[in-house]
């Protein structure tokens, strides 16, 4: 499993994440948008993609690289705006508006604030996070775990719980980070309202999260996060409506 990295510079990497968040929405979503009306995206060696589209054809980023893969071969380009990455995959940038609006603002010729060691801090986490929810989804499948999915209008990777008894259910997920939360973290977010309990730590959402910070240089950061995700679902049995 691919292991969490320390981020060197918090500024250089919240600018980095802010570039490739809009990536992820004007031009890998659209992408996939064109191609089956479908948005979601996957985490994925060097960064994040699209899954395969028809014909077998991929778009991925790869640190601070756009790739498409097909059958025949790769081919790369530098991420340098929104709008050379649209050309190079032939399409017009922008998120799918009919779904829902935007979180990054489309600016197709600004430069993209891209730093390559920090976008690969970036895979490595997302690398790393879906390693762990995934092994916490095969531990609760009892729960209808939902698909692991990462969502561009969030940037996060998520997955959600159809339990029989509502009161469980929640999103088990891991965010690069946001307005509210500067670093990556893990998050478990209750459908319903918890009860009092001092694991409910998020300032901004209705939950709790990890830090990057608790995870990175642990022996086992897997476990780590692992036990934040099994405490979550242990004290949503205390969650009243």
């Amino acid at each position: 499993m691919t292991a969490p990295r320390p981020i060197s510079d918090l500024v250089t990497f919240v600018s980095t994440r802010e570039a490739l968040h809009g990536v992820a929405e004007h031009v890998l979503a659209k992408a996939r948008y064109l191609d089956d009306g479908e948005i979601r995206l996957t985490a994925f060696p060097g960064g994040f993609s699209t899954p395969l589209l028809s014909g077998g054809r991929r778009v991925r980023v790869d640190g601070a690289d756009l790739v498409v893969d097909t059958d025949e071969r790769s081919a790369s380009i530098g991420l340098t705006t929104i709008g050379d990455a649209a050309a190079f995959l032939d399409i017009e940038p922008g998120f799918p508006g009919e779904l829902y609006p935007a979180a990054t603002e489309l600016r197709p010729d600004e430069p993209l604030a891209l730093d390559r060691e920090a976008a690969e801090t970036l895979a490595a986490w997302y690398g790393f996070a879906a390693g762990v929810l995934d092994l916490f989804a095969r531990e609760i499948i009892d729960a209808n775990p939902s698909q692991l999915t990462l969502w561009p209008e969030h940037f996060d990777q998520a997955f959600y719980t159809e339990d029989v008894d509502e009161s469980r259910r929640a999103n088990y997920g891991a965010s690069p980070g946001d307005a509210g939360h500067a670093e990556p973290y893990m998050y478990v977010g209750p459908w319903g309202t918890p009860a009092a309990d001092a694991f409910w730590n998020a300032t901004t959402f209705n939950g709790a999260v990890l830090p990057l910070a608790h995870m990175v240089g642990e022996d086992d950061p897997t476990e780590v996060g692992l036990r934040f995700l099994r405490r979550g679902r242990v004290v949503l049995t205390a969650t009243v409506a």
